[in-house]
């Protein structure tokens, strides 16, 4: 979920927002809400009855309270989405590049 909304949204915003810092912070705010739902939905697959696609997200179903997880799989779940969110601002960067130097170009053939 998060990785289709930075590939789709990343670049568009650091674009589309003229300071690069305020481009990046509501980058990273609307990644925020988006992986609250994301990790709410995959522990509500992982808790409940049908179990997602395979049944398994932190590893087998809980029985019991705690609930017993796989540290595995989720410091594998916290890297990923640290990785895409990393990617996801480097895109930012770059759609504020590339905004900046087509504001440069218009501007140089404005002059001309």
């Amino acid at each position: 979920m998060n990785i289709i909304f930075t590939v789709l949204f990343a670049v568009p915003i650091g674009f589309l927002v003229k300071e690069r810092g305020i481009a990046i912070l509501t980058f990273l705010a609307l990644d925020a809400i988006l992986f609250t739902f994301q990790t709410l939905s995959v522990l509500l697959n992982w808790l409940g009855p049908t179990q997602g696609m395979a049944g398994n997200a932190f590893g087998p179903k809980p029985s019991g309270f705690p609930a017993a997880f796989s540290q595995s799989e989720l410091t594998a779940y916290g890297l990923l989405n640290l990785l895409v969110l990393v990617v996801g601002v480097g895109l930012v960067v770059l759609g504020s590049y590339l905004a900046r130097r087509h504001a440069g170009r218009r501007t140089a053939v404005s002059v001309a």
